[in-house]
């Protein structure tokens, strides 16, 4: 083979290659499905909620026990000021709570891990948000407790204990497969609690 014809047969074996490796290779840069709520449930239903206690401070100064159950489902969703997905999350999620508020059967409270009550009210405050649920897990001693590696992260708790569902990074609460879980979790933590 001559000098100049080496190039373009080192082309086209190298993209020949290339084509080889990535058919090999397409199921693996194919997300897996996102499971239905229910088969989330099934596959996370081993996971408790941490040994207590599990102390978060509400605006009150008391503290709460999030190890404590109440009869409800919770939502607990750990998030911070200084946290840009966070921010970026928030105005749906705000939206979230405003149409679910009045379920009786589910509880939501965004934890900040941010030191003091001063920042977070003043960074609420410059949102206009108001009526979200807030405690204070300075330093994320409590986040981490629960697992979650950054924020935000969302756990969706059963009446029992059980961690039926858990999203790390933001959620678009808007859509209506997260609407759909949030119903459905809803549901069941009605009927366990009848049990």
């Amino acid at each position: 083979m001559s000098d100049s014809k080496r190039p373009g047969f080192v082309l086209v074996a190298a993209a020949l290659a290339a084509a080889v490796a990535a058919w090999f290779a397409r199921d693996a840069l194919i997300p897996p499905p996102a499971p239905a709520p229910g088969a989330a449930r099934a596959a996370a239903a081993k996971r408790t909620v941490p040994a207590g206690p599990l102390l978060v401070l509400g605006r009150d100064g008391a503290r709460r026990d999030l190890a404590s159950k109440t009869g409800k489902g919770l939502i607990l969703h750990f998030w911070a000021t200084w946290c840009a997905p966070c921010r970026e999350e928030m105005p749906e999620l705000v939206k979230f709570v405003r149409d679910t508020k009045d379920d009786p059967r589910v509880e939501f409270l965004a934890v900040s891990a941010d030191e003091d009550w001063k920042v977070v009210d003043a960074w609420l405050r410059e949102r206009g948000i108001s009526g979200l649920p807030v405690a204070l897990d300075p330093k994320g001693t409590i986040a981490g407790r629960y697992g979650a590696t950054g924020y935000p992260e969302t756990f969706f708790i059963a009446p029992s204990g059980e961690i039926v569902q858990h999203f790390v990074g933001p959620a678009d609460w808007s859509k209506s497969r997260v609407r759909t879980f949030a119903a459905e979790f809803s549901r069941a933590s009605s009927a366990q609690k009848a049990n």
